[in-house]
């Protein structure tokens, strides 16, 4: 089958544009790549995935040390013709094991090209907010663990199904489109409003953009919001709103790789909800506001990079208590990351860091290991 063969040849080389040098805004998502072939089924069809396993020692909070096999992803693309692909994502989290783990669908969606300028996605897909959400491969962020921030204030990994139109015009690309809103009810923060596409509610839709900006010189910046009503349909929640908005930028040159996001989320009326919780029985408190920020650089020297990442984001800037009393948090957290990848190859990453956690006072200092994959 020398077709096949060279079909995920190309598809493992391509992933691993940007990979080298410390390039990582350069970086095409694993699931974004599937060759335009013809002829028999196999040929037609691209196999890759990602996976990682970690070591965490929490060295001030009295948790005890975990190795984990935190996450095993399969992908697996369709090229129906030259215009029309599948795309698809399996991940299977902490083992897949029924009680502590996760098995689900993140990706499933069919890609309608019309030119290089514009496509559309239907089905179920990678809500396009933030830099993790998107290229959340372990071989596309320098620490053993993603950005707090892009859990916290942007939830990822976020999916949902909808109609995203997406294109390229010059050094510009863009992603627009609608998907199912969040579901406010008995929610205490936007992470766990997601749906992630599992039967989601559909009353009240979203809204979701993105565009960015990458030059030949290495320098990108982009912005993506999401906002949409979160009541669906419940005249108790009438009113609450979801906006997720953020900016990031980066730039390479030479093996130095430096990157920056903000983000702001927020849910409007978010005092409704507490009080459905209460009227139900199972009063509750509600995050309302958050913001925050980090940067990351690292310098590749051959297969090695040491890195530095520093995040500072305060996720109860606002919040209800569960008798609906207003609670404003002036304080950060604080997080400053120190470490070392090592690439043998592209495609697989060692890694080793140290966290200084700052959590409004209270430290949780951590030494972290990785391995990393993606093929």
């Amino acid at each position: 089958m020398p077709n096949l063969k060279k079909t995920l040849l190309s598809l493992a080389a391509l992933t691993a544009i940007g990979q080298a040098d410390g390039h990582l805004d350069t970086l095409t998502p694993l699931t974004d790549i599937i060759p335009e072939t013809k002829g028999s089924l196999l040929d037609k069809v691209s196999i890759g995935g990602y996976g990682k396993v970690d070591y965490y020692n929490y060295l001030d909070s009295g948790k005890i040390a975990t190795w984990d096999n935190y996450r095993m992803i399969l992908y697996i693309g369709y090229q129906f013709t030259d215009n029309i692909k599948y795309v698809s994502e399996v991940e299977w989290e902490h083992g897949g094991v029924v009680d502590d783990g996760e098995s689900r669908i993140e990706q499933s969606y069919i890609d309608f090209r019309v030119n290089d300028a514009l496509s559309f996605k239907v089905g179920h897909t990678i809500v396009p907010v933030g830099w993790v959400n998107l290229y959340h491969e372990p071989t596309a962020f320098y620490a053993v663990n993603r950005p707090e921030i892009e859990r916290n204030l942007i939830p990822s990994t976020w999916d949902e199904n909808g109609i995203i139109a997406h294109g390229k015009i010059s050094e510009f690309s863009y992603q627009a489109g609608i998907m199912a809103g969040f579901d406010a009810d008995g929610a205490t923060s936007i992470r766990k409003m997601r749906q992630l596409g599992i039967n989601s509610k559909a009353e009240d839709i979203a809204f979701v953009a993105r565009v960015d900006y990458n030059s030949v010189a290495g320098f990108n910046i982009g912005a993506s919001i999401f906002s949409g009503n979160a009541g669906q349909g419940k005249a108790s929640l009438d009113g609450v709103k979801t906006t997720i908005s953020e900016i990031h930028a980066g730039f390479n040159y030479a093996g130095f790789n430096v990157r920056g996001l903000y983000a702001m989320s927020t849910i409007d009326n978010a005092n409704k909800i507490v009080a459905k919780s209460i009227v139900d029985g199972d009063a509750i408190g509600v995050v309302a506001e958050g913001q925050g920020y980090y940067l990351t650089a690292g310098y590749s020297i051959g297969e090695w990079t040491p890195f530095v990442r520093y995040e500072a984001y305060n996720d109860k800037k606002v919040s209800y208590d569960n008798t609906g009393a207003r609670n404003d948090e002036n304080d950060d957290i604080s997080i400053a990351t120190f470490g070392l990848n090592y690439k043998p190859t592209p495609g697989v990453v060692l890694k080793a860091n140290y966290v200084m956690r700052d959590d409004r006072g209270t430290d949780d200092d951590r030494f972290e290991l990785g391995m990393g994959y993606n093929f």
